[in-house]
Formats: C-alpha cells, sequence, structure tokens
C-alpha cells in the first residue's frame, strides 16, 4: 500500500523572497540571459550594441535601488532607451515579451512581497517607457523619485556568494551567454544546475 501523498506547499513557499542585491543581481542576469538571444528581444540589443560588462551593474543598481532601498542608481531609465529605440523602434511585441521573460523569470526564482513588487514596477515601467518613447507625457511618473525610500532595507555590503565576474566585450549570441555567466538559482549548489 502506497503512503499518502504529501500535501503540497503553498504557491511560492520553495522560492526565496528576493532580499540582497546579489538575489537581484541574480534575476538581472537571468533575465538578460534569455532576452539576449529571444527572437523579439534579441535583435534590439544586438543592433544597441550592449557592454554587457556596464550594462549588468547599471541595471542591478536600478532594480537594487527600486526594490531594496538605498540610493545606488543615478540616471534616466526611460529616457535612456530612446537611442536604441531610434535604430529600432519599439513595438508593442517589445514590451508584452520584455514583461513575458522578465516576469517569467522572476517568479521562476523568487516569490514573496519585493518579488511581487518587482513585478508591478515592471508593469509600471513599460507603460511608463511606452509613454515617454512615444512622445507623450507620462502621467504615471515612475523615475527616478520612486525607490524603495530612505527607510527601505540596505543590502549587506558582501557576500559569500558575491557578483560573477562579467567578460568585458560587445556581443549578441552565444558571446552573451558566456560574458552573462552561468545561470544559477537561489539555493542551488555551484554544481547544481546550469543554464536554463
Amino acid at each position: 500500500m502506497s503512503e499518502p501523498a504529501a500535501p503540497s506547499a503553498p504557491d511560492g513557499a520553495d522560492r526565496p523572497d528576493l532580499a540582497t542585491e546579489v538575489d537581484v543581481e541574480r534575476l538581472v542576469r537571468d533575465f538578460y540571459r534569455e532576452a539576449a538571444v529571444d527572437d523579439v528581444l534579441g535583435p534590439v540589443f544586438e543592433a544597441a550594441e550592449v557592454d554587457w560588462a556596464a550594462h549588468i551593474p547599471r541595471v542591478t543598481r536600478f532594480w537594487s535601488w527600486q526594490l531594496l532601498g538605498g540610493r545606488r542608481y543615478d540616471g534616466r531609465p526611460l529616457r535612456s532607451h530612446e537611442r536604441v529605440n531610434e535604430m529600432v523602434p519599439f513595438t508593442e511585441a517589445h514590451y508584452e515579451r520584455w514583461l513575458e521573460l522578465f516576469c517569467a523569470t522572476l517568479h521562476d526564482g523568487w516569490a514573496g512581497p519585493v518579488a511581487d513588487t518587482a513585478e508591478r514596477r515592471a508593469r509600471r515601467m513599460a507603460r511608463s517607457m511606452r509613454r515617454v518613447l512615444a512622445g507623450e507625457a507620462d502621467p504615471d511618473p515612475t523615475w527616478p523619485e520612486e525607490g524603495a525610500g530612505p527607510d527601505g532595507p540596505e543590502a549587506p555590503a558582501g557576500s559569500e556568494d558575491g557578483p560573477v565576474d562579467v567578460a568585458p566585450g560587445r556581443s549578441g549570441g552565444l558571446e552573451m551567454r558566456v560574458a552573462l555567466g552561468p545561470a544559477r538559482r537561489p539555493g542551488a549548489s555551484e554544481g547544481g544546475q546550469g543554464a536554463r
């Protein structure tokens, strides 16, 4: 006779929340690892000749500021996309795919109040970027005034599972997979998980 099945864990119970800058960096890396070679988004990154060694830390600072607090990012995230939008005009398909990949990456690795905030902010950013890049006023300004705030938790200064080094270079396709480093999921052992 077989034993009864164990009750399943509530949705997200097996995934940690985003709690440190290291978590945010993993989210950013995992997202760009997929987006850089995506059929819809990949050509945008290729045209932009993204310097991944600079881009990953910059985007990590932005999302860390938005989700964890503390002034980590100084820039204009919506306006910074104007140049690439002139080269490869963003379409509704770009915004939808960006959100789809971002949310899938987020929910694949994390769950909790901070992860929920990340999804809400990503959706708001996509709406705002559509408006700004279309030359419309943004009635829902999000950046840079909004962050987790000065009272938000600060990420630890260091961690034994610190950032993965990024090799300098500009490229697309397979070289990006190397430049972005191996995929590491929260709680995964060093040799346990490879790229998706």
